[in-house]
């Protein structure tokens, strides 16, 4: 079951991202639906400097094909910014070049991007951001600039380099990362600690290509702002040759006739050449090109029927020769049946949008040692082929789509050949017509909030009461869209490390109609401001089409406590764990005019899955305990579990003065607006992934003027959860 929720909340955040995040956005208000469902995708913040000039790819788009692309706004940090010639987009393809950055101040700088689609105009606002950093200062290096990576050595992963100083330029560099550069995949193969050093990360080794060279730059942080430092070091992998293979590698010829293998896929460094080692048993007429490592077979080689030969290859490179065992395989028949043409056709299921499916050749095919492959495809076919969403097996010819294609419900044309070995064995096309139908179970819904924010369905899920009779009261009835689908609901409370201090609402629900219900208020701690939380699991169908949503539901105790109330609005702090944010600001009700706030105790987090039990910075293996673990490190000290220090503003042990160094917190509350920050690339929950989950903490707060500044620093105070922080990589 967790496993299944884990996948089906994954599936979640990547419909959320449609709305919510630089890397799919959303339609501005000229359009805001199509019959085609139609979303366009640019990639994350691409991180340049001055001078530099730079293309943005063309965006992915599930939908329609998009034209007409043109540039609608720019800003700088959210103010207007006037592009004169800086950002050019191509009309045809949306690709985006940056240019003329020299006179260009240095700061976040977001595109808003509109195009056709099917006849009507969408404007997706913010489509793409480019962050223009300061030029690295001068006396900052990389030693050694060119790192020469062996893959025969032992622990070849941990060859690493430095980013370093010059003395006497005086810079002090205080956080190093990694430039964001959409057109680079492998920057999460690569780790930078918080002194400098580059190193590969050993969780992605495997995933490093013998004869790549990788090249990094840099993004470092000094008092005078960020600054890029491109193309900062280069990893050169160097190896003999690895992995030869051939497909086909074992084959059938006819007798006396003339043959070619298809050509070899090789790992490892430049300058390749090969050579047939041997033949076993000794033939002639194998040859092989020394350059390309086709092998060949020349016409009436003296070659008997039902001779199995099997062909060791050489390859030999700068750094070495690797001899193939068996690369290649061929028997020798009397006879190797023609295609038929009228035969080649394909059995087309039933297909479904976010689905993977395998479409095979008819078991009616004549032909033998045929090979298949895709031709003259176009439009976001060939685009799904191009991104290997859409592959082909060039022997068996079964065509495989991904789950995560983005082709929307509708009709598409896969075109595909069928070759022989020979010309006179003839060759055909055929056509798949493939319709992508509507999941009919597919659906979404949320509950609303009755503290009059909207719209309801982004501020949707949080509910306030004041006392057990408004929480016995409530009735809450999920808003289903589409409506009239029939859903099986259940609900599971979360419970904290410290379940006496921490709300578990003891909700019910209709597991036919969602409705949320009390029948007691047992769990919820009603003598305080506090939280607490369930999480909604419903499902439509059954089998395979079987769709499941999983959301939680937050409830408050809106609670005054010697005459003061802190309500934030909304209670329930939906961030980006990558890029991070600020919360509102709360209302707040003192009898004085000052009143200090921080965090304190009782770390609860809890992933978006079925399990009850909350989880803390103590947790082996969580999420929290990373990110925790990661802010220590940051700060430079030991990994304490148990104490606020990482999301403290007040906190003055050693090793670091917090307020001087609020960078380094996963996030704090502003002393003077009362909002919470939490900060960008902060909350790890591993290398290179981020926290996903609900994070509620103990604060504590005091409106003593004299003394209430003294009681934070040293922890006391009194006490409440007044808010809930939602992370996730993809708001």
């Amino acid at each position: 079951m967790k496993s299944k929720l884990l996948s089906t909340f994954s599936m979640l955040r990547i419909m959320m991202v449609a709305a919510l995040t630089v890397f799919c956005v959303s339609c501005d208000k000229t359009e805001t639906t199509d019959s085609t469902g139609f979303i366009l995708y640019y990639l994350g913040i691409t991180d340049i400097g001055p001078s530099m000039s730079y293309t943005l790819k063309a965006p992915a788009y599930k939908g329609s094909t998009p034209y007409d692309f043109t540039i609608t706004k720019v800003t700088l940090n959210e103010e207007s910014f006037s592009n004169n010639d800086n950002f050019v987009i191509n009309t045809e393809t949306g690709e985006i070049t940056i240019q003329n950055t020299d006179a260009m101040a240095s700061g976040l700088y977001s595109i808003s991007v509109g195009c056709y689609s099917n006849g009507k105009f969408f404007d997706f606002k913010d489509a793409v951001q480019v962050n223009m950093l300061l030029a690295v200062p001068e006396g900052v290096t990389v030693e050694p600039a060119e790192v020469l990576v062996k893959m025969e050595d032992e622990n070849w992963w941990e060859t690493s380099a430095q980013v370093t100083t010059d003395a006497e330029k005086h810079v002090s560099i205080t956080k190093y990362e990694f430039a964001e550069d959409e057109s680079k995949e492998y920057l999460k193969y690569f780790t930078i600690s918080n002194t400098g050093v580059i190193t590969f990360n050993p969780d992605y080794k495997d995933k490093i290509i013998p004869g790549e060279k990788y090249v990094l730059s840099l993004k470092l942080t000094t008092k005078a702002g960020e600054h890029l430092y491109p193309d900062a070091v280069t990893f050169n992998v160097i190896s003999k040759p690895l992995k030869l293979l051939y497909k086909p590698n074992a084959v059938r010829v006819e007798q006396n006739t003339a043959h070619e293998s298809q050509l070899p896929t090789i790992q490892g460094s430049e300058g390749m050449t090969y050579a047939i080692k041997s033949v076993t048993p000794e033939a002639i007429g194998f040859t092989i090109d020394e350059t390309t490592g086709k092998i060949s077979l020349a016409e009436n080689s003296p070659l008997e029927i039902n001779q199995v030969y099997k062909i060791d290859v050489t390859v030999t490179n700068e750094y070495g020769s690797t001899d193939f065992v068996e690369a290649y395989t061929v028997t020798i028949v009397d006879f190797i049946s023609p295609i038929q043409p009228e035969t080649f056709q394909y059995i087309i299921p039933d297909t479904y949008e976010e689905r993977a499916y395998e479409i095979h050749v008819s078991p009616d095919f004549k032909g033998d040692e045929v090979i298949f492959s895709f031709i003259n495809n176009t439009g976001i076919i060939q685009e799904q082929i191009d991104k290997h969403k859409i592959t082909i097996d060039n022997t068996s010819g079964t065509i495989s789509i991904m789950a995560d294609n983005t082709l929307t419900p509708g009709n598409y044309e896969i075109n595909v050949k069928a070759t022989g070995p020979t010309e006179d064995k003839g060759e055909a096309t055929t056509t798949i017509n493939l319709e992508i139908k509507v999941n009919p179970n597919k659906f979404t819904f949320y509950y609303g909030n009755n503290i009059d924010l909207t719209p309801a369905d982004k501020f949707a899920n949080q509910y306030s009461i004041s006392n057990e009779k408004e929480l016995l009261a409530l009735s809450l009835s999920p808003t289903i869209q589409p409506a009239g689908q029939t859903i099986k609901w259940k609900i599971i409370a979360k419970k904290g490390e410290n379940v006496k201090n921490l709300s578990t609402p003891p909700a019910k629900i209709d597991e036919n109609t969602g409705r949320i219900y009390f029948e007691t208020v047992d769990g919820m701690i009603m003598n305080t401001l506090n939280i607490g939380m369930v999480v909604v699991e419903a499902t439509c169908g059954s089998g395979d089409l079987a769709y499941t949503k999983t959301t939680p539901v937050f409830f408050r105790v809106a609670k005054t406590a010697s005459g003061v109330f802190v309500d934030y609005k909304p209670f329930v702090f939906q961030v980006n764990s990558k890029t991070g944010g600020t919360s509102a600001s709360p209302t707040i009700t003192s009898p004085t005019n000052i009143i200090y706030m921080d965090y304190r105790r009782e770390f609860n987090f809890f992933p978006i899955n079925m399990v009850e039990q909350g989880e803390t910075p103590k947790s082996e293996g969580s999420q929290i305990k990373y990110a925790w673990a990661y802010s220590w490190e940051q700060m430079g000290g030991d990994f304490n579990g148990g104490a606020r220090k990482p999301i403290s503003y007040y906190d003055e042990n050693k090793p670091i003065i917090n307020k001087e160094h609020t960078d380094k917190l996963l996030a704090f509350i502003d002393p003077t607006t009362k909002a919470i920050k939490v900060n960008e690339e902060m909350w790890k929950a591993s290398e290179n992934g981020y926290v996903n989950g609900v994070f509620i903490a103990r604060m504590i707060y005091s409106t003593d003027e004299a003394n209430g500044l003294k009681t934070m620093i040293d922890g006391g105070g009194k006490q409440f959860f007044p808010i809930a922080i939602w992370l996730d990589e993809n708001f």
